[in-house]
């Protein structure tokens, strides 16, 4: 079997440690070593473990991003792709594979001087609410929402929700707790 590229490999060993143990939590020499590589490979990819973090979060939110626009895609209806949204969550609760957001648990972790990652979740975080914000303005151009409706309002209202929902059932250890997403998006969006 062929051995995945030394890059790809580190990605892949740090965006499951970040998520398992924390960014904070991770070392560089336990990354290395989990990507059966040297640390003087590891710096010819990347300068710091910032940069490295910040690669992780860019390609955590490309595959998001890409999974909720197929959610909203199949999904014309907002309370269809908040249910299909939940249930993702859920299956991935039930697998053990959901820890929370990421870039959230990245937010909390890294350290003040790290702006590289700050500016990169900030970025993130709007790319998000943008995406919800076209899926619901296009669904008041196809009539599954009233025209009354403001869509980037309702955009934010989803994302906190999203992101609070996420924090409550990783405070909670609860998995029901991520049903709330959807019978809050009930309330926050008009039949």
């Amino acid at each position: 079997m062929k051995k995945e590229p030394t890059r790809v490999r580190l990605l892949q060993v740090s965006r499951s440690l970040f998520l398992r143990q924390g960014y904070s939590g991770t070392g560089l020499n336990q990354i290395v070593e989990e990507a059966k590589t040297v640390k003087a490979s590891l710096y010819q990819h990347f300068d710091s473990k910032e940069m490295l973090g910040k690669e992780v979060l860019r390609i955590y939110s490309e595959e998001n991003l890409t999974l909720l626009k197929s959610l909203m895609k199949r999904n014309p209806k907002p309370l269809d792709f908040v249910k299909a949204w939940v249930r993702i969550l859920s299956r991935e609760a039930r697998l053990s594979q959901l820890f929370g957001c990421g870039m959230a648990n990245f937010r909390a972790q890294i350290a003040s001087h790290e702006l590289e990652i700050q500016k990169e979740i900030e970025e993130i975080a709007i790319k998000t609410i943008n995406c919800l914000d076209e899926y619901l303005t296009e669904s008041i151009q196809n009539g599954h929402l009233t025209s009354k409706v403001d869509s980037r309002l309702l955009a934010k209202h989803l994302f906190f929700v999203y992101e609070g929902v996420l924090q409550g059932y990783r405070l909670l250890g609860d998995k029901r707790s991520l049903e709330e997403l959807y019978r809050i998006a009930e309330s926050l969006i008009p039949s």
